[in-house]
């Protein structure tokens, strides 16, 4: 299980990163960054009521890949091209675990959402 990174807390939840995410998400273009950290401490103070797709994203729900079937909440930040991947672990954790910085389109790439959710997996048992 990978480390986490505090990124936003608040009254409604608190938002991590894995170190490997958090460690990409630092070299990311400054406005971008700024944005998307914007959205994740609004979302902590706030909840996703006040985030619109633009901002916070539900990208389905996708298999953790283990034998059970368990299926998870996937969830994009956004900001311009910058995706930041993850869902909710309990009632008030949401933890970010995976992130696409390379984005040269706007659709979302597929294969990152059953990522997040495998890695989402270590956090739930």
């Amino acid at each position: 299980m990978d480390e986490l990174v505090t990124v936003a807390v608040g009254k409604s939840f608190t938002v991590y990163m894995t170190r490997a995410v958090a460690k990409r998400f630092e070299k990311v273009d400054v406005k971008a960054r700024a944005r998307c950290l914007q959205w994740m401490k609004r979302f902590a103070d706030d909840g996703h009521e006040f985030l619109d797709e633009t901002k916070l994203k539900h990208e389905g729900r996708h298999s953790t890949g283990d034998k059970s079937g368990t299926k998870v909440a996937v969830w994009a930040f956004k900001a311009w091209q910058l995706r930041i991947y993850g869902g909710l672990v309990g009632e008030k954790t949401f933890i970010c675990t995976e992130i696409d910085d390379s984005k040269k389109r706007d659709a979302a790439d597929q294969s990152l959402f059953g990522a997040a959710a495998r890695k989402l997996s270590d956090y739930l048992k």
